[in-house]
Parts: structure tokens; C-alpha cells; sequence
């Protein structure tokens, strides 16, 4: 049971599925890189190695109308899904945003994905590099060429000229490690240079693996207040990656084969419901998925639920740091646009 009044607040809306108006659609979980932290390449997974395709994408966007944004990156990288020109173009006809926020590492892009990119207006793009030099970069995208990826984005940009496009937005994604940390004034330089709007500075997933050195310039160059996901969660009490779990209200993750995952960091089980089969609100309105919302506001979790042994929510139990009804009402407000009756599943 929970604890803290939540219930009555929970009420609210328990009984009927609030139909979100973006979702995260993986389109694909191949990878040419071996990135050391990767969990696709250092456990065991269930989402399987596959890719999005045309046909499915096509049946999910027409068959889920209230869907207007879609996040179509995740475990893998989405330019060797074959079929991602057609599902831009579809997807821009259909006026459905798509953006690859989660990354891409854009070591291989063609150049019909580079031009439906911008003829299609993908909304926004992060690419992951770690690095301003290919001795730093390729310590963690083992595998990668920096030189590649700069290529492309300056073959981007020339589109975006050639359009007179802003899109797609480009983000740049570092991670800290101490091996990269004394590139971070470099990559702060080039990145409005090569057409980035900004430079997100992510805390590295393990803090085994090439640890921060120099804890002060890091923090000065970056302007965080922690450079280890240890730090944050001694002084602030909760996960560093805490806002994954409201993504069962915000963006529940969709695998390439129509799986419900919930979130993206869940790679070794799903919620027994396949979308492209039931459709959005049905599979929502499951079981499963709806006791995982539960017990991620403090109730008691069923044993077979995927979220039980998920180390965020390990942390959340033990931390007491709940997500709280105020918060999801706040996302109902921003992203949460249909309402229906509950569906057993």
C-alpha cells in the first residue's frame, strides 16, 4: 500500500488511460560501433537486434492520430535502418515531428537520409561524441571516426543552406570521462562552428570506466554541480536519470517489433503486449503497465512486474524519492492529450 495520501491523489485518474501524444518508436537496435558502457553489448537483452519497418511505422501513425511527436532513437543507431527516408518522408506528410534526442553516433549516414533529413524537417537531432580529437573520441565509440562524422555534419549543414531549413536542430552530446575532460573548452568552440544550438554534458554511465580527474575544471568548464552519477545521488538523494520512469506518462518506449517497454532503459523485459497487434490504448490500459505506474508513486509493485528489478527504481525505493502526483500532472497538462476508459489486459 501506498503511503503519504497518494491514493486519494492517484484517483484521480486511475480509472481511466491517458493516451500520450508522443511516443518513443525504436527504429532500429543495430550498432556498428562497441561502445565500452553499452548495455546492447555488455548484457543480456530481450529487446533483440532488428530495425523499424516502413509498413509498421505507416500502420502506427495512422491507426494512433493523437500521436504528434515521435522519438525514434534508443539502443542502437537509426541511420542503418534502410527504411528511414520513407518513414521521415511518411511521417512529415502525416505532420508527425520526429526527433532522435536519445543520439546517434552519424558515423554512417547516406545521403538520402542526409537530405530527407532536412527535406522533411526532422525536428532535432543529438549526436554522440565524446571527443574533439579521434584519440579521445574512439577511447569510448570504439569503432568510430570522428572525421566521418564531421564530414556528415558539414553535408548536413550544406542542405540546411541548400533548404533554407533550421532543421534538423543538432545538439551535441558529451560524455565525461577523464580521458576527454581537458577537450571540453575545444568541443565548447566548435560546436556553434559545425551548426550545434547547444553542447549537453552527460554524467558517465559507469563511474569504473575512465573516471573524472580533475573535479574542479570540470565542473567550471561544464557549469554542473556533480561529475558522477555517485555524487548526484549522495546530495541530491535520487537518481541522476530519476525522469526515465516518466516516460510511462510522457513517451512510453515502443520496441522496433511493436513490444511495450515503458521506458528506454528497459532491455530485459517488456510488458507482455505487443502495440502494432492491440494498438496504444490497450496496451497502456494493460495489467502490467498500469501497476508499474502504481508502484513508481509508492505502491506496492505486483512480483511480475518488468519495472521490479530496474536499478532506478531500486534506488527510488530506497532513497524514498517516489515520483509524485504533482509531477504527473504537470506532464498531463504538457503531453497527455486523450482520455478513455480503462482496458483489461
Amino acid at each position: 500500500m501506498n503511503s503519504g495520501g497518494t491514493g486519494d491523489l492517484y484517483g484521480k485518474y486511475a480509472d481511466a488511460v491517458y493516451l500520450p501524444s508522443k511516443v518513443r518508436l525504436e527504429s532500429c537496435t543495430l550498432c556498428q560501433l562497441k561502445c565500452k558502457c553499452c548495455y546492447m553489448r555488455n548484457d543480456v537483452n530481450t529487446v533483440g537486434i532488428g530495425y523499424l519497418r516502413f509498413a509498421d511505422f505507416m500502420r502506427f501513425v495512422d491507426r494512433h492520430p493523437y500521436v504528434k511527436e515521435i522519438e525514434i532513437s534508443n539502443s542502437g543507431e537509426i541511420f542503418l535502418n534502410k527504411d528511414l527516408p520513407a518513414i521521415m518522408e511518411y511521417a512529415f506528410h502525416k505532420r508527425v515531428a520526429l526527433t532522435a534526442w536519445s543520439g546517434a553516433n552519424f558515423n554512417n549516414v547516406s545521403d538520402e537520409a542526409l537530405d530527407a533529413l532536412v527535406r522533411f524537417r526532422f525536428k532535432g537531432l543529438t549526436l554522440s561524441i565524446d571527443g574533439a580529437t579521434q584519440a579521445a573520441y574512439e577511447k569510448y565509440r570504439v569503432g568510430g571516426c570522428l572525421d566521418r562524422v564531421f564530414e556528415n555534419v558539414r553535408k548536413l549543414n550544406e542542405l540546411k543552406r541548400k533548404y533554407n531549413s533550421p532543421y534538423p536542430k543538432l545538439s551535441w552530446q558529451f560524455i565525461i570521462f577523464g580521458h576527454n575532460e581537458r577537450e571540453i573548452p575545444l568541443v565548447k568552440k566548435m560546436a556553434p562552428e559545425l551548426g550545434f544550438s547547444n553542447v549537453f554534458f552527460k554524467l558517465n554511465y559507469d563511474g569504473n570506466f575512465s573516471p573524472v580527474e580533475d573535479v574542479e575544471f570540470v565542473k567550471r568548464e561544464t557549469g554542473l554541480k556533480y561529475v558522477s552519477r555517485a555524487e548526484y545521488l549522495e546530495h541530491e538523494g535520487k537518481s541522476y536519470s530519476r525522469s526515465m520512469c516518466m516516460a510511462l506518462w510522457k513517451a512510453p518506449a515502443i520496441n522496433w517489433d511493436g513490444r511495450l517497454l515503458g521506458c528506454c532503459n528497459m532491455y530485459k523485459d517488456d510488458f507482455g503486449v505487443n502495440v502494432f497487434e492491440c494498438g496504444l490504448e490497450k496496451a497502456l490500459g494493460s495489467r502490467r503497465f498500469r501497476e508499474a505506474q502504481k508502484m513508481l508513486l509508492n505502491f506496492e509493485p505486483e512480483t511480475d512486474n518488468p519495472c521490479v528489478n530496474c536499478q532506478r527504481y531500486k534506488i527510488m525505493k530506497e532513497t524514498k524519492s517516489y515520483l509524485t502526483l504533482e509531477e504527473i500532472e504537470e506532464y498531463k497538462k504538457l503531453s497527455l492529450i486523450h482520455i478513455s476508459e480503462p482496458t483489461r489486459h
